[in-house]
């Protein structure tokens, strides 16, 4: 399966269409929400306190058993590969595979559609 950027305009309508409902359960999630605000509000500095604090934010909410199935059903359309592979990988790549995803790929298209709402990487 082709990576998110690298998919023709019917496979990009079909996979945008895929993960919007799923993105959707994020934004539906109040806690969810105020983690993220916090999160963005701060920015991402060099600072290893920054990071830390922002992944003690997040992290929780992506990875744990509450929107784990969320994370990995967005991070397989991203990627281009199945949530069976996804939880088979080394869990180092796929924490990699999930940052650069969000960086790399999501990022860029969200701002190229011209949406982006003041998000730094």
């Amino acid at each position: 399966m082709a990576k998110l950027l690298e998919k023709n305009g019917a496979e990009m309508c079909a996979a945008l269409a895929g993960i919007a409902m799923t993105l959707r359960k994020f934004m539906d999630d109040e806690e969810f929400g105020r983690a993220w605000k916090k999160a963005t509000k701060k920015g991402v500095k060099t600072g290893m306190s920054d990071v830390l604090e922002i992944y003690a934010e997040i992290a929780p909410l992506l990875f744990g058993n509450k929107h784990l199935k969320d994370t990995l059903a967005v991070l397989a359309v991203i990627e281009g590969k199945t949530v069976k592979e996804l939880m088979e990988m080394n869990g180092a790549e796929l924490m990699a595979d999930a940052l650069k995803a969000y960086k790399e790929q999501l990022v860029p298209f969200f701002c190229q559609l011209g949406i982006s709402v003041g998000v730094k990487l």
